[in-house]
């Protein structure tokens, strides 16, 4: 596992400002008031001239307000064209939006563009609203996690092998060629997304270079116990540990000003968790909310990236969460960023 630390930014994709009264639309983004590309792509730059080392986008399709969202990989294609040093990624491609023999190629040709900056992020697939309304068939949990387990495989084969067959139970490809391969040798780092114990972080021991948790499994207890059972699933696949690199996907709020942080804080609460988290309580107030996010001052939040850097994350995904003022993201460049660099 590098030692280094990769400090990174979620790209806001949506707008998320409350429609009506004060509930937010969208947490990531709670006072982005209207989907605009040019201040979606100001902030991107600002990101890569402030030092970030890469810039994420989530997949999906219309979770913001007025459902508007931009599609993640034709952003991402933009992206390669008007930055020159940040990597670019998918945080994460949902494995049945798109046909993983074609996500193969695409991949490949966006790691030339953009010369070797793409990491690829993908998961199972999780929002069933997006499926209803595009005409895609929602699996069970597990079929969709094989079907993203077959899925990285094929991948692998086509950027590995110069004509590729695969013939696997949900996915066959036959004769199918890559060419131009990835930059990146043997291809682009994969990160897979997702807590789940028996079956998903069982992959990620199988297939990842990156696991990526979600926002609601960032607290420093919950991260300590999938981190164990990954190592635990490589014991078993046979797989050493330390090739693969954890990281942090959640909300930041860096500042001095209490009054501010109170403010966005009575936004983004309270987050009540879905029947899955059955052994998580509501993130509340501000104390709890600490435990779940990198919040208050430049010293607050070095601490917070400390706790989980001290039990093996290294790549950190950034919410700014005061999104389209850019005073917590300078803030966060000038007083916590020197700490890791």
């Amino acid at each position: 596992m590098s030692e280094d630390i990769s400090l990174e930014y979620n790209i806001p994709v949506f707008a998320g400002a409350p429609e009506n009264g004060n509930e937010p639309v969208h947490r990531d983004t709670p006072q982005y008031e209207s989907l605009d590309w040019d201040t979606t792509k100001e902030g991107i730059l600002r990101a890569e001239e402030l030092g970030f080392d890469a810039v994420w986008a989530p997949d999906h399709l219309m979770l913001g307000r007025n459902h508007a969202e931009y599609e993640c990989w034709t952003l991402l294609s933009a992206i390669a064209g008007f930055t020159d040093n940040v990597n670019i990624g998918s945080l994460v491609l949902s494995n049945d939006y798109r046909n993983p023999a074609l996500v193969a190629k695409m991949a490949a040709t966006l790691d030339v563009i953009s010369d070797g900056r793409l990491e690829l992020g993908l998961g199972a697939g999780w929002h069933e609203p997006e499926y209803d309304a595009y005409g895609w068939e929602y699996r069970d949990g597990f079929e969709r996690l094989m079907r993203l387990d077959e899925s990285i495989r094929l991948m692998k084969t086509m950027w590995t092998e110069n004509e590729s067959s695969f013939e696997g139970d949900r996915y066959k490809i036959d004769g199918a060629y890559c060419e131009p391969g990835p930059v990146q040798d043997p291809h682009p780092p994969i990160l897979v997304g997702g807590t789940g114990e028996e079956v998903t972080l069982k992959l990620v021991a199988k297939h990842a270079d990156v696991w990526n948790t979600d926002v609601f499994n960032g607290d420093t207890e919950t991260l300590k116990q999938k981190i164990s059972v990954i190592e635990e699933h490589c014991e078993t696949v046979g797989r050493d540990p330390d090739e693969i690199e954890y990281s942090w996907d959640g909300h930041v709020i860096c500042t001095r000003d209490q009054k501010e942080l109170d403010e966005l804080l009575d936004l983004m609460l309270p987050i009540q968790f879905e029947d899955e988290y059955v052994d998580q309580s509501d993130i509340e107030s501000e104390a709890d909310a600490r435990d779940y996010f990198i919040i208050g001052t430049p010293e607050e939040c070095i601490e917070a990236i400390e706790r989980r850097i001290d039990i093996g994350v290294t790549k950190f995904q950034f919410w700014f969460v005061d999104f389209p003022s850019t005073s917590g993201i300078e803030l966060f460049a000038e007083e916590v960023m020197p700490t890791f660099q």
